[in-house]
């Protein structure tokens, strides 16, 4: 999809302009034929330069701005407001970044398009599973109900990513200091104190020689070694899905992590059948939030299950891990009483609290862990720097 700027004059000579996302200059002119006149002139709106791109900020919603997005938008479309007013009211309370995203909904909508169509033109907001769900309450008429609960669904996102960025705050500030004062000790106390030892004519121990080694290499090639590290951080970054895959594969880790999916997942397709979409299409458009292929290929497994006329509870069992044995035991329940997305939403409840309570308590074992290990290596450091010195009192002779 292009976007296109478009002038036109009515038959009673009134001038129009405006801009329309298409394919081609063939669709606008039929765009503009249908609700404004005759087209007078048509032009590509040129993509701005990637260095221009560089530099720009990128434009990017956070989970409490996306809640307020969506809150917004249900209260006034449950008001009688029309979706493209109600676009145009939400845009006058935004920052002004975020202004022509909602711009651009409202050319595609004012085009015919429903919003889910428009919400695809930007998949760099919009992400995959926001067009599902979107298009989900369109297909059962409950747009508003489908608005809202994912305003509910970021505003939980946005809980956990807090309780998961405090968590990294005081670690990452103890990393942080050791880096530092490993560098303060390599770059000023460690060659005053090999000069010292010169002057003594004191031998240096082979660890102090290793240390020495390392602040000359930082006090010679520090801008060759920091362009290193950047250049390091930026393969980090891209290899990031990698590292997380083995780091996933620590039990706990796993553990918590196969929680957090499962979470999304049951919340999610709560939020289908409660729309009313059919329980086989539910799996299948709720598996869009699992990002692990295990998860979404026994996701894809249980819909066919359950396609072939198998239990809701029978299929899930016969669809590996993607449930766990509380969610098996809330799949029973809700599939025996008939109250099928209550049971799930009650489920996803019960084990984001849980998950919580988990995230809480590693980060309780985990800063005094660090504080003990950053201790020890500065305890290490200050010893091998001191170790001539401790040699050399030894030898010294005694006095009465």
């Amino acid at each position: 999809m292009r976007l296109f700027r478009w002038q036109a004059r009515s038959l009673g000579g009134r001038v129009y302009n405006g801009e329309y996302y298409a394919e081609c200059e063939e669709q606008v002119i039929d765009f503009v034929h249908k609700n404004y006149g005759y087209v007078t002139n048509i032009e590509k709106v040129k993509d701005k330069q990637p260095f221009h791109r560089w530099f720009k900020p990128r434009l990017q919603f956070t989970n409490k701005e996306r809640a307020n997005f969506y809150k917004q938008l249900s209260t006034l479309l449950d008001a009688g407001i029309p979706i493209v007013k109600a676009i145009e009211m939400v845009t006058g309370r935004l920052s002004e970044k975020h202004k022509p995203v909602c711009m651009r909904l409202n050319l595609s909508l004012q085009s015919g398009h429903p919003l889910s169509y428009a919400m695809s033109l930007q998949p760099e907001i919009f992400s995959e599973m926001n067009i599902s769900v979107v298009e989900a309450g369109e297909v059962s008429g409950q747009i508003s109900r489908v608005l809202l609960s994912l305003s509910e669904f970021y505003k939980l996102q946005d809980k956990l990513a807090k309780l998961v960025r405090n968590a990294c705050i005081y670690p990452g500030f103890l990393l942080g200091l050791a880096l530092l004062t490993f560098l303060f000790f390599s770059v000023k106390l460690v060659p005053s104190f090999a000069e010292m030892y010169r002057s003594l004519g004191v031998k240096e121990t082979p660890l102090l020689q290793i240390l020495l080694s390392v602040s000359i290499l930082l006090q010679k090639h520090i801008i060759a070694l920091s362009c290193a590290c950047l250049a390091g951080g930026k393969l980090l970054l891209r290899q990031r899905e990698e590292i997380l895959f083995v780091l996933m594969r620590f039990p706990g880790i796993r553990l918590m992590r196969h929680s957090f999916l499962e979470i999304r997942f049951t919340r999610l397709l709560a939020l289908m059948l409660f729309s009313g979409i059919a329980f086989p299409e539910a799996i299948l458009r709720a598996s869009v939030t699992l990002t692990d292929t295990s998860m979404k290929n026994n996701a894809k497994k249980f819909s066919e299950n359950v396609l072939r006329g198998v239990g809701i509870t029978e299929a899930a069992m016969q669809s590996g891990n993607l449930f766990s044995q509380m969610g098996l035991e809330f799949l029973s329940i809700g599939e025996s009483s008939g109250n099928l997305p209550d049971m799930l939403t009650e489920f996803a409840e019960i084990q984001e609290q849980e998950l919580f309570a988990r995230l809480r308590d590693l980060k309780s074992v985990l800063e005094p862990a660090l504080v003990v290990v950053i201790a020890t290596m500065v305890f290490a450091v200050m010893a091998v720097m001191l170790s001539p010195l401790f040699d050399l009192m030894t030898r010294m002779p005694e006095y009465e």
